[in-house]
């Protein structure tokens, strides 16, 4: 886990660029036809391999933070 990728996702996800926003769609669109997104009653939803909150993981800037490789 990285605490800095996490707070940074966070925040772009509180006041994103126009491309963070087209990136975010982009990948929220993957995760909408994937089995491990799933409802949480806590974040609304979140990614089932990694625990995290699909809201603010698709504004995640590390190199491939999908840990099944879908966002390319």
């Amino acid at each position: 886990m990285d605490i800095k990728d996490i707070i940074r996702s966070w925040w772009s996800a509180r006041n994103p660029t126009i491309e963070e926003s087209a990136l975010a769609k982009k990948r929220l669109l993957i995760c909408q036809r994937c089995p491990h997104m799933v409802k949480s009653t806590l974040f609304n939803f979140v990614c089932e391999e990694c625990g995290c909150p699909i809201g603010k993981k698709i504004f995640s800037k590390k190199p491939k933070p999908c840990p099944l490789d879908k966002w390319n």
